[in-house]
């Protein structure tokens, strides 16, 4: 596990604690997060890791295979003003594809919102959820990231840095210590939505005219990609006129 030493060094996460087997670190995020709010505590600053995850779930409650050593399995609790929340999970994954671009020169692109892809298999995933309390959100932001190949029948699709990178790797721990100073980076930047918003434009896998379909609620619509409004809103053409979503699954044409 990662020496917890390095929060030294950072600018915005003040804790972090590595625990090396845990159903799920959001689970643990979510009743720190709980107390906070029920006895009037500042929410900390902090980040959990995992060395394995025995019950990880990702977006729609679907299962995220987090086995031990290979990966990186991180909740980030954040305290951020409320308005920040559209287009969150968009500078979020922002954060995760500039880390796997930059650390180990692999073409990480976004799958809207925050499904983070390498030549369409996933490579990592996040899950945010949200407290508000007036005009602050207390954030859990969940974050897996494949660092060694897994074997695993229910996710057939995935790869990992490993595989990926030319780079020297130097194994899991110095993935994960990177990654932690690259998010900690990342966080300490003032909030700019157009930056946001244009930063992710450039790093979707999604071009104009592309065949989408869209699980909503309770429907699934098709259609073709058109572009993410200034709210972060994924905008389709469909045969009823543009479509705005704003929660939903999109999965991609052929």
């Amino acid at each position: 596990m990662i020496d917890t030493a390095i929060v030294r060094s950072l600018r915005v996460i003040e804790s972090i604690a590595a625990i090396p087997r845990v159903a799920s670190t959001n689970l643990i995020a979510r009743r720190i997060v709980g107390e906070c709010i029920e006895n009037e505590l500042s929410l900390p600053q902090a980040m959990i890791l995992a060395g394995e995850q025995f019950a990880g779930r990702g977006r729609n409650d679907r299962s995220w295979s987090s086995p031990a050593g290979k990966g990186i399995y991180a909740t980030t609790l954040l305290t951020r003003p409320a308005s920040e929340l559209q287009v969150l999970p968009l500078a979020m994954a922002n954060a995760v594809a500039s880390y796997l671009r930059e650390t180990y020169a692999i073409d990480a692109r976004i799958k809207w919102p925050n499904d983070v892809l390498v030549s369409g298999r996933k490579i990592a995933g996040i899950l945010i959820e949200a407290r508000l309390l007036e005009d602050r959100a207390y954030l859990l932001i969940g974050i897996g990231v494949n660092v060694e190949p897994v074997q695993d029948a229910a996710r057939p699709n995935a790869v990992s840095i490993r595989e990926l990178t030319e780079r020297d790797f130097g194994g899991i721990e110095i993935a994960t210590r990177a990654f932690i100073e690259h998010f900690d980076e990342h966080l300490s930047r003032p909030f700019d939505r157009d930056e946001v918003l244009t930063s992710w434009r450039s790093l979707c896998v999604h071009q104009p005219g592309d065949p989408i379909q869209c699980v909503l609620a309770e429907r699934t619509v098709s259609g073709r990609w058109s572009h993410i409004d200034e709210h972060g809103r994924a905008v389709l053409d469909t045969s009823d006129g543009p479509l705005a979503v704003s929660a939903g699954d999109l999965i991609l044409g052929p």
